[in-house]
């Protein structure tokens, strides 16, 4: 398969994949005995010595670090795996990320740090009040968004990090009733004409904090 210039191909997330599979993920055991999830063109890869969310990622064309924020290469999958064919559609619904979600303290040295990569904003959007503005600064890796969230006046202390990821469900509602009291109640999202839904994962053990939205509208 040919990728586009930046494209996510990988995430490592800590934690037990038997936990994902029990909110209706689809999880394929690798010959090298790995455990991946596949969403679109992007693999999940467990790892279960790390209980800290996601660690790193591979993007194609990318490696070392990005301020505090670990790129490697992609395992790839074997030629006896990719025979497998992992699901498109999940039993829960799920089919793609819409966007990987990193945070940090102060947006203008994160945003630097992608530019001097190669990696440049689309759009930045700000909220919230005067006393505590939040800054939205959006970036294409490939065919997913990385939305990177932070104080609109930097901080000193702390550093970017991957906080979490939004899902797409063709059918959010379906979704919602698969995965019952392990999700919020489905509501209206920020982008217009979306819906989207909260997966409890501290109750579930997961632990990468997970959204799940309806497709993406001409509008939104």
């Amino acid at each position: 398969m040919g990728y586009s210039e930046f494209q996510l191909l990988q995430l490592t997330i800590g934690g037990k994949a038997e936990i994902w599979s029990s909110a209706g993920f689809d999880v394929m055991e690798l010959s090298s005995g790995e455990s991946i999830c596949q969403l679109g063109n992007i693999q999940l890869l467990f790892d279960p010595t790390n209980e800290h969310g996601i660690s790193s990622a591979a993007v194609n064309g990318m490696s070392g670090k990005i301020d505090s924020l670990k790129f490697v290469e992609s395992t790839g999958l074997s030629s006896t795996d990719e025979d497998r064919h992992p699901r498109s559609i999940h039993p829960n619904g799920v089919t793609l990320i819409d966007h990987l979600v990193v945070t940090t303290t102060d947006c203008d040295k994160t945003t630097l740090a992608f530019e001097a990569n190669g990696i440049h904003p689309r759009r930045v959007r700000t909220f919230g009040d005067n006393e505590a503005e939040m800054r939205q600064t959006f970036f294409w890796l490939g065919d997913v968004i990385l939305e990177l969230v932070g104080p609109n006046q930097s901080e000193t202390k702390g550093q970017a990090m991957f906080w979490g990821l939004a899902l797409i469900s063709e059918n959010l509602q379906v979704t919602a009733d698969y995965l019952g009291e392990k999700c919020t109640p489905v509501k209206p999202a920020v982008q217009t004409g979306r819906k989207i839904t909260t997966i409890k994962t501290r109750h579930i053990g997961i632990t990468t904090s997970l959204a799940v939205m309806s497709p993406h509208t001409k509008t939104s």
